[in-house]
This record gives C-alpha cells, structure tokens and sequence, in this order.
C-alpha cells in the first residue's frame, strides 16, 4: 500500500475515533447536564428595589461546597447547572440583613427564587479589613500617621476586621499589643522571646490612638463600605469547598466566615491549606500546615472529597508542608516546614522522597520554586540554596546582611529572585556566575501620610520582619515570573502595589491597587499575561491586565479569607482561579460565565 495512501486511511481511522469520543462526550455532557437543575430568581431591597452585585449562595445539604454567582443590573441571578437536592439559598450585602430560603431542586427541574433584603443598621461586622481600615480617621496628620502605623504593624498576619470588630480601652488594647509582641504567625505566644522591634517600639502609641479611635468611649466612625460588584466582576461562578479534617469527613467549621454578620472567625479552627496546585487531572493538591494528621490534600473538584496523605516524623506526627509545586515529570516538590528541607511527593506512587540538607545548611520550611532545568530553589535566613534532584547537590547562596529573607522566583534566564519585606530590597541570584546582589525597592510614603524622625530611626536601626514595618517600608512578599514576556511581579505588602520588574535592565514600574489597605501578598501570571493578586485584608482578589495597565477587583463569599496564594488552571478558557481560604479552613473556584458551561 503506498505510503500516502496508508497514511490517509490511519488519518480517516483517527478522525473516526476522535469524532466518536466527541460525540460520547458530548452525550455524556448532555445527559449530565439534563440531570441536573435550573435555579434561578432575583434580589430586590425590601422587595422594591432590584440591587445589582448582591452575592447569591446555594448549597445541597447532601454536598460540601458552596456556589455563589452575583445579581446582574436588574437584580437577576442564575446559577450553573446543580446537582438536585435540597438546597438553602441566601443572598447578602454589606448594609442588609442575609435573606434566605428553602428549595428542593427536582432532577432536570427549574425553580425561582425571590429574595427581599431590609437594611441592617449595625452592619460593621460585615466589613472586610480595607473597609475597616478606610473608615478609621485621618482627619489630623497624626491620625493619618497612626492609621499606617497601625495597619503596617497589626495585620501582616491577618485581617485588621478581626481586630477592629471589637473595642478596648488603651490599657486593654495595650495588654493586646504586650501579647502579640512575642505571638507567631502559628498562633501561640513563644515564652521568653525576644519581642518584635517594631511593635515594641510603637506600643505606647498605638495603644493610646487604638483606644481613642476604637475604645469603649469612642464616637462612631464614618464607615466606607466598597462598592458591590458590576459588570465583569459579577459575571462569575464562585464555589467554596469546605475542607474536612483526617479521620471526620463530615467535620465543618462553624464560624467559617460565611454570614458576614458574625464577623471575621478565629484562625484556630480555620487554619488548614496554604498553598495550592493544579494536577493534569484537574485535582487541586495542597499544602497544609496546621492540620494534625495531613502533610498535603487532594480535593476532587466534582464531588468535594479530599484525600489526605501524611509523611510521618519520628513520633508519628505528620510533617507540615507550606508550599508546592509540580515538576515537569509530575511530582509535587513542597517546603517541609518540619524538617526545613525539600521534599518531594510522587501521587502515582504515594511515595514521599526527603533531600536532608547538608550539615550546616540553614532551615528553610516555608517556600520553594523551580528553575527552568528543575533546580530546586528555596529562600533561608540567610539567603537561598538550589538544589540539583538528579544527584541531591545543595548549592548555598549567602546574600548581603538582609533583615528578612521570603519568597523566591526564577526568571527567564533562571537567575532568582528572593524578596526581603524588612529591607525594601529584591535580592538576586545569578547561578551561571554565582553573583548575588540586590535591587533597591525606594521607600516611598502614601500621599497625605506624614512620617516622623522616630520612624525613620526604626527603619534604619531596627530588625523589621514580613508583618511589621514602619511607613517607609514596601515590603515586598510573594513573587511570579512570566517567563515568556520575562518579566517579574512582585507584591508590595505594605505600600499597596504590585511591582513589575525588568530583569535585564533592573527598570521598576509601580502600580497602586485600587484600594488602599488591601495589602497584596501572592501573584500569579496566566497564558495570557494576566496577574492575579490576593490581598490578604481584603477579602477579594485582583486581576491586572499589563496590556490596559487596569486592575479588576472580584469579591468573594466569606469574610476572614487570608488568602497567601493563587494558582490558575490554564487548562480552561478563560483561565480557572484557585485559592486557598487560611482562616475559614476552603479552597475556591473562581470560575468565569464563558467557561462555567463545560463539563
């Protein structure tokens, strides 16, 4: 048989098949989808009104996830295709009371939902922390001095509204601050550690000036609430898995953020997943360092079941991992916060592969990233190593005396880049030379923000970290490269930026975000150059266009997120947003209408 003849028949065979799969699938989608039913319905204030960008959730009872989609301009919503069962659906919005109703939604059935919200006067617990943070006085310079004071030294580990939603005289809040001088970001109080500079060095202050503007006798603040979602960003699906803990599958956190009126939750219950990464499959894997048993989860995106794998310490306990990512081969490489080396999890196998550090080598248990050639690159107290996984080689790089050393990334000729939130500073690798040097983030203060002689000797003398500054400090924190453009991101923690960097030519271009307070913390770039942002006081995420030089801001269902990663799954088109709730113990979708439709 002639060549181009037997090509053309295995071409047909092809073709054949691939149709057939096509049609299956479409078959198959189709006799999901008519499964499956239709809930849709409006929002009105008080049953008058209709209100735009209110946030409407669904969820099963016989399912562990909640969907969310926002009212369009008439007050309408509609949700993707849901599985059928019994159903609460409630609809809520900063300065109204949540409305809620029953529904049983029958197998290929349709069902309307009329919700009616009354205002709700005493609505500050529903804020997030920018709005907590936007409504505090800065009528005086010293009030405006204070304000950033106060945010730059009191949320680098969580949300201002968790702190602001009660009220304290000086002394108590005092008390508060003596406190949290010595807490770490895990939680408990470290007896006889060396108190935090920074804070330490403002306490008087800020306990007089959080007593004044947030004390007992404190008159009421003018509260700023943002504005409810509009056009592109209440044209999305959100759904919120809740996590279980290892051995309770049916374990749920109570106060997990999703009335607003209850206010921020605690962390106690809510910590669980830190970082997350997209597999081939679809699955979402994540890193967990809280949760006694779990070393990394699976989360099936279908159903809501999470698969928990431990890698066991030498008393059985599970070691703790922070953050991952997948190499080129498919494994998961995760920073292990126990032993404070790189580890590496194979999900064919189950098996977890250990790489102990030399003897002498720093700790480092907190983040990790590959180069191009799948080098293994995580940042220390010192500076950073790389690791070769093909024959277990560190390679150490000190870098110039640097008061915090943080997240790392590789750019598109595989020099690294380490953030240092305490020195204004992005350290850089050269590997090829091994050269390390800095780039220079200048301070820079908030227009209308008046520093003092005081603050500019704290930033000079003093050991700042991630979570405390003085208003001279940008804080630059978690990194991204887009490889193919080879340009660096990087968030500007406490100056409420997002930096690009040329790594070639050291240009650096700043961006405010649309908010101030919004603290960004993680960036991540999809195929098609976008960066996404989370900010960790603002309990929404943000999407940069470079192309428009424009910011999108997308509000999300539960106040208290946290939220210290973003992953997305360029697999879809638009691409999928995954996100990792640390305070109310889920995982997020955010998912947009032109890709809601597919299997």
């Amino acid at each position: 048989m002639p060549r181009s003849k037997a090509h053309a028949e295995i071409f047909s065979v092809v073709v054949i098949l691939a149709l057939a799969g096509f049609i299956r699938a479409e078959k198959t989608f189709a006799q999901t989808s008519a499964a499956k039913g239709a809930l849709s319905g409006a929002v009105k204030s008080a049953g008058v009104k209709p209100l735009e960008g209110v946030g409407v959730s669904a969820r099963n009872s016989n399912e562990t996830f909640t969907t969310t989609v926002y009212t369009d301009p008439a007050g309408h919503f509609s949700f993707p295709p849901l599985s059928a069962g019994p159903y609460k659906v409630w609809a809520q919005a900063v300065g109204f009371e949540l409305a809620s109703a029953q529904v049983d939604l029958a197998p290929a059935g349709k069902k309307q939902v009329e919700l009616s919200l009354t205002n709700f006067p005493d609505f500050q617990k529903q804020f997030s922390g920018t709005e907590w943070a936007e409504s505090l006085p800065e009528d005086t310079p010293d009030d405006r001095r204070m304000k950033i004071v106060f945010i730059n030294n009191c949320s680098g580990c969580h949300e201002v509204s968790f702190l602001l939603q009660n009220k304290f005289d000086a002394a108590g809040w005092g008390k508060i601050i003596t406190l949290m001088q010595t807490m770490q970001s895990i939680g408990y109080a470290v007896p006889g550690a060396t108190p935090d500079a920074s804070i330490h060095a403002y306490r008087p202050e800020l306990a007089e000036y959080l007593g004044r503007v947030r004390g007992p006798g404190a008159g009421a603040m003018a509260l700023r609430p943002l504005p409810r979602p509009t056009g592109e960003a209440a044209q999305v699906v959100i759904t919120e898995y809740d996590l279980p803990r290892p051995g309770a599958p049916e374990w749920v956190m109570k106060h997990n953020g999703t009335e607003w009126s209850e206010g921020t939750p605690s962390r106690y219950d809510g910590r669980a997943a830190h970082d997350v990464a997209i597999d081939a499959a679809g699955a979402v894997w994540f890193a967990d360092d809280a949760t006694p048993g779990r070393t990394l989860g699976k989360l099936d995106p279908l159903t809501g079941s999470v698969a928990d794998f431990k890698l066991a310490d030498k008393d059985n306990n599970a070691e703790v991992s922070h953050a991952l990512v997948f190499d080129r081969k498919g494994n998961i490489w995760f920073s292990n916060g126990t032993t404070g080396s790189p580890t590496m999890f194979d999900p064919e196998t189950g098996k977890f592969s250990q790489f102990p550090r030399p003897e002498g080598f720093p700790f480092s248990g907190d983040f990790i990233a590959l180069d191009s050639k799948g080098n293994v690159w995580s940042p220390h107290r010192e500076g950073a190593y790389k690791l070769d996984p093909t024959n277990g080689k560190y390679t150490n790089y000190a870098l110039a005396p640097a008061k915090a050393n943080y997240d790392l990334t590789a750019d598109q000729d595989d020099n690294v880049w380490v953030s240092q939130p305490g020195g204004n500073r992005m350290a850089h690798i050269d590997a090829k030379a091994g050269k390390v040097d800095s780039l220079l983030l200048d301070p820079s203060v908030p227009q209308g923000f008046e520093i003092t002689e005081e603050d500019r000797n704290i930033s000079a003398n003093l050991w700042l970290t991630p979570n405390t500054a003085t208003p001279l400090e940008k804080g630059p924190r978690r990194s991204a490269t887009d490889r193919e453009t080879n340009t660096v991101w990087v968030c500007e923690f406490f100056a409420d930026r997002l930096a690009k960097i040329d790594p070639r030519t050291r240009k650096v271009t700043e961006y405010p975000l649309p908010h101030r307070f919004s603290q960004p913390y993680a960036a991540t770039v999809d195929k098609n150059h976008r960066v996404w942002i989370t900010m960790l006081n603002s309990d929404r995420i943000a999407r940069f266009d470079p192309a428009t030089e424009t910011f999108t801001e997308f509000q999300l269902p539960t106040r208290g997120t946290e939220i210290r990663h973003v992953q997305v799954d360029n697999s879809t088109n638009p691409p999928t947003v995954w996100l990792p709730y640390d305070r109310t113990n889920k995982i997020a979708r955010i998912q947009f209408r032109a890709s809601t439709e597919k299997p």
